[in-house]
């Protein structure tokens, strides 16, 4: 065994038959400020000039390096290189860099790659202009709850990089590949037991080429026939050996691209263009390997700031060897964006592919996510996506997930081939295939497996050592066939043969990560927010244009959401990059807020406009986007001018008016509105009031207060101590325990700060707040309005709880002042509620979970997933907890808690420490969450009226309307936007409640609606619907999403 391990260590040494030192690199030090620009560093000169043992790089520095190269005259072209490498004086560096030959980004420099193979046909009289682009990285945050990153010291505290080597080199391709195939076989050798007989005719035939090689000499590797004899004698006893074939390991050779995370988006672009350019330096020189990539926004960068690579990948991909797979914008989050931004993530992806590459992917891609809804299915199927991959749930702390390839069904029935793989990133040794095989749990059912190689994270990919390896792994004993391949290739074979599959129903949900629901809030609420402007920006500029002629924005509107979907990526608004990602982020949000805010007020302006406000009085328009009728408290501010003023409708009805009175003298008016349209606006009338209006007055807080819906009781703490449902006759808060109770833990994950959530938090639960103040800040007509304030460890508190008197939704207004260290923050409301199960709201729909512990996959469920709202209900009474932009609950028994901050260290040392202002609501209601209309509740208060003073005109629209009415009690709207087409506008709705029903759609005179077709998710069609009457039926099954186009 030892002189096998000798000769291998001699090949090694021995792999090139001649070489060059490459000294006297022209260098050009810089700063890396964005894509294409970058600041020259002071100390240089035009005479700067680097040798091998000479300093290349600090760290966070990116240097230059150019060279004119002669290559020797009697060397043969297609076996010369290059060999660079740095290090950092002694220590492991992970710089990396991009080599480009005669103009031409050739291939990727970093600690897995050195040796660039020169294209013969980039050799112009023996001449070669080589320039390299070297960063050498910038230090990330240390993990001081576990030294994460104690194994990668260069990451953390990253060394100035040196040049070790810079060589031209004359490669000895038969000692390479004897090499390939020593390395292969002895690496499947040691893999058997030693009383296998494979072990010892494997190393007898080992034996035989160090018997003949001896201790080498020069001549002797210079000796092609010898060689090549040699390594043909070992694939013979390969082949001999290589007996039954339990099944195929298919080869798909892939680069994961975090889009962000331990490093900026800047660095991605850098990250994009050397992996690829690497992958097609490898397509040219091995014929057999193919390769894979998702994510079309890095194709995008790719194609802005790297041209000339984009042109080599669009090169690749038409010859079929580049492989397009994955079709969502990037690889997002799954559980935080809404059911429309996984549809336009989609949309744009794909339609980026189509009009790049004539391509459209049916693989999702989605390796890393934390997470899957259990809507995508559904959403996957409709957009012409019928396989999905991941790797995640291998990461399971608590269960190991049964199945690795199965179909998934989701809420609605809709099922999808899916495929789970073993890690990412992986090797292509022989332990690799083994293991690969052998985690394998449907060998019984389909004998094929993926294997996928290539380093991932921060891109590289592939490397030429995993290609030969592979070369000479396909029949190897005791092991399954090996073959190069395309993964659309290995689900369509799976697709036509049909096997019998295990189905697993409901979400994917990941026992690991529970922290990301919570972690970097502001850019939580960020996503929130963007999502719920675009929608009304949508529909009101749909209306706009179909009703009234008003050109549609659509390339400012697509632009824009191409930003709120980059942010959606499942490093950013989970909350789990580094602190210059949320620095652009915040950059990236206001521009999508600023163009929104303008172009929504555009539209809504424009409609203004075209109505007829003639009244008595100042008219004020009421818009609502949402496809129900709607009641909502208004709320007018401004000064002593709206001193008993008074709001009323077209026919001089008065509505119930509150007048508050600032300490500041600030004026605001709130008044409850009923019956305002769906899919259209109201308008009413500000006016001297004709008698005097009460104004709200403000009284002593005692700790009791009294609405016409509740009995309200709030203990020493502030704390909900009772709340009695005076029309249900329910005491709502559980015997003897408070609600809105702030409860602050410790919370010290082992692995991964950001990510995770300290099982054991509920036992680290620090000392209750302090109550400074609680007062009365008025009791009117309309609403009342308490304050509270608290001290939390170092934080302070801050909270308005608002009772409307023609609601049952009682609203908590928060703005918390953070300053904590590994702490979890949740608010608590037990219910008197029983239900074994609760129901949380997710894309497109809602889902049920457990409320006890009964196995082992209900105890890790103790952090979940829910969106806009959760509920708890038994046969005739519940209560939702609904919210303005959090993510994370847990109900467990009768009690539903928010997780409403965290304040984990790493990879970001300042997450969270800010002011927070954010909003939920507790909807007590009778009958389950269906009866009580929570769904409806949890958009109302994400979608707030849109309110516009205007002048008393004339106009062809009246002065209340719907454009579209929507005549179903389940049925929402979810989107209106113009169609990609630009002929007509899209109409997205889901049922929403899990029934099967019908649905009558009927279309204003203004949209004078012609033709209504169904369409799938990508706006293709399906199928054309009857009008009648300028009306369409539909039914519409459980939690089904439904497309329609309407053309006038």
């Amino acid at each position: 065994m030892q002189h096998i391990q000798r000769i291998i260590r001699i090949l090694q040494a021995n792999q090139y038959k001649d070489q060059l030192e490459l000294q006297g690199w022209k260098a050009k030090r810089a700063h890396y400020i964005n894509p294409g620009e970058y600041a020259n560093h002071k100390e240089n000169t035009e005479d700067l000039v680097v040798n091998i043992g000479d300093l290349v790089a600090d760290s966070g520095m990116t240097v230059f390096l150019e060279k004119e190269v002669e290559i020797p005259s009697n060397w043969k072209k297609d076996n010369v290189g290059i060999v660079f490498k740095v290090n950092g004086n002694g220590k492991q560096s992970y710089s990396e860099g991009l080599l480009s030959l005669q103009g031409i980004p050739t291939q990727g420099l970093d600690r897995n790659r050195a040796l660039v193979v020169i294209p013969p046909e980039q050799l112009i009289n023996n001449m070669l202009h080589v320039h390299v682009e070297l960063f050498n990285p910038v230090g990330i945050p240390q993990d001081e709850l576990r030294g994460f990153n104690l194994v990668a010291g260069p990451e953390t505290d990253p060394p100035a990089a040196y040049l070790e080597q810079s060589s031209l080199v004359l490669i000895n391709k038969e000692v390479q590949s004897l090499l390939y195939l020593l390395e292969v076989c002895y690496k499947t050798a040691v893999l058997f037991d030693k009383s296998d007989t494979r072990y010892h005719l494997l190393f007898k035939a080992m034996e035989k080429v160090v018997d003949k090689l001896g201790m080498p000499s020069n001549e002797t590797l210079l000796d092609q026939e010898l060689l090549t004899k040699l390594e043909g004698g070992l694939k013979q006893t390969i082949q001999d050996l290589s007996g039954y074939r339990e099944g195929t390991i298919r080869a798909i050779g892939q680069s994961h691209i975090d889009i962000a995370w331990l490093w900026p988006i800047k660095e991605t672009i850098r990250k994009g263009s050397r992996t690829f350019s690497s992958v097609c330096t490898l397509l040219e020189e091995y014929n057999e390997f193919e390769f894979a990539q998702s994510q079309p926004q890095l194709f995008a960068y790719l194609k802005e700031y790297q041209p000339k690579v984009y042109e080599r990948v669009k090169q690749k991909v038409a010859e079929g060897r580049f492989e397009i797979i994955g079709g969502m914008w990037v690889e997002p989050d799954l559980n935080i964006p809404s059911g429309e931004s996984l549809v336009r993530q989609l949309l744009y992806g794909k339609k980026f592919f189509k009009d790049e590459f004539g391509l459209e992917p049916r693989v999702e891609w989605l390796p890393d996510t934390f997470g899957y809804c259990a809507s995508l299915p559904q959403i996957l199927k409709k957009a012409e996506t019928d396989f999905f991959m991941t790797t995640k749930l291998n990461w399971n702390d608590t269960n190991r997930f049964p199945y690795d390839l199965f179909y998934w069904e989701g809420i609605d029935g809709t099922k999808i081939i899916s495929y789970l793989h073993n890690i990412l990133g992986q090797q292509t040794q022989p332990a690799d295939i083994k293991s690969t095989w052998q985690d394998y749990k449907q060998k019984g059912e389909y004998p094929e497996k993926m294997l996928v190689y290539g380093y991932g994270d921060g891109g590289g990919g592939v490397t030429r050592e995993m290609i030969e390896y592979l070369e000479r792994s396909s029949n190897l004993p005791g092991m399954p066939d090996v073959k190069f391949d395309k993964v659309h290739d290995f689900f369509e074979r799976i697709e036509s043969k049909k096997p019998q599959l295990p189905s697993w129903y409901g979400d994917l949900y990941l026992e690991l990560h529970r922290g990301t629901y919570t972690t970097h809030a502001k850019t939580k609420k960020n996503n929130r927010k963007a999502e719920a402007l675009y929608r009304e920006l949508e529909i009101w500029n749909s209306f706009a244009h179909i009703a009234l002629g008003k050109p549609y924005p659509m390339e400012e509107i697509n632009q824009n959401w191409k930003l709120i979907m980059l942010n959606q990526f499942h490093d950013i608004v989970p909350g789990t990059s580094i602190s210059p990602v949320y620095e652009l982020s915040e950059k990236q949000y206001k521009e999508v807020f600023d163009i929104g805010a303008k172009l929504k007020d555009e539209a809504i302006h424009y409609i203004a406009e075209s109505i007829n406000t003639e009244g008595d009085g100042q008219p004020i328009i009421l818009l609502n986007s949402l496809s129900w009728t709607r009641d909502e408290v208004i709320t007018i501010t401004g000064g002593k001018e709206l001193l008993n003023k008074e709001l009323i409708d077209k026919q001089g009805n008065r509505y119930v008016t509150e007048c508050i009175v600032s300490d500041d003298g600030v004026v605001t008016l709130n008044a409850h509105i009923d019956r305002i349209p769906e899919l259209g606006y109201k308008t009413v009338w500000l006016k001297d009031a004709d008698e005097q209006l009460e104004v709200a007055y403000s009284k002593e807080f005692n700790g009791l207060w009294e609405t016409p819906n509740y009995k309200v009781e709030f203990t020493e703490n502030g704390w909900l101590g009772r709340l009695y449902d005076k029309k249900a006759e329910k005491e709502i808060i559980k015997n003897g325990e408070y609600a809105n109770e702030l409860q602050l833990f410790d919370d010290l994950p082992t692995d991964w700060d950001a990510w995770d959530i300290d099982p054991n938090f509920e036992k680290q639960r620090l000392v209750n707040p302090q109550l400074i103040e609680a007062r009365v800040i008025h009791k009117g007509s309309v609403t009342d309005k308490l304050e509270f304030k608290w001290k939390v460890n170092h934080s302070l508190v801050t909270q308005e709880i608002t009772f409307y008197h023609n609601s049952k939704k009682v609203d908590f207004k928060t703005k918390v002042d953070w300053i904590e260290k590994h702490k979890l923050l949740k608010v608590s409301f037990p219910v008197n509620v029983f239900s074994p199960k609760a129901t949380y709201e997710i894309p497109f729909g809602s889902i049920e979970r457990a409320t006890h512990n009964n196995t082992s996959w209900e105890q890790a469920q103790y952090e979940v997933c829910g969106q806009r709202w959760a509920d708890l209900s038994e046969g005739n009474y519940g209560v939702s907890l609904l919210n303005d932009c959090k993510y994370g609950y847990d109900i467990k028994g009768n009690k539903i808690r928010l997780s409403l901050l965290r304040a984990a260290k790493w990879p970001d040392t300042q997450a969270d420490i800010m002011e927070h202002e954010f909003t939920y609501s507790l909807f007590p209601h009778e009958g389950d969450w269906r009866k009580g209309e929570t769904v409806r509740k949890g958009q109302e208060l994400n979608s707030p009226l849109s309110v516009v003073k205007t002048s008393s005109h004339s106009g062809k629209l009246p002065d209340s309307m719907a454009f579209i009415n929507i005549n179903s009690d389940s049925v929402i709207v979810d989107s209106i936007k113009q169609a990609e087409s630009e002929n007509g506008i899209i109409l997205r709705m889901y049922e929403s409640k899990g029934n099967e029903t019908s649905a009558k759609m009927q279309f204003s005179q203004m949209i004078n609606a012609r033709e209504t077709n169904e369409t799938n998710l990508l706006e293709k069609f399906v199928n054309k619907l009857l009008m009648e009457d300028g009306n369409i039926n539909r039914k519409f099954h459980p939690f089904e999403i439904c497309t329609f186009h309407v053309t006038k």
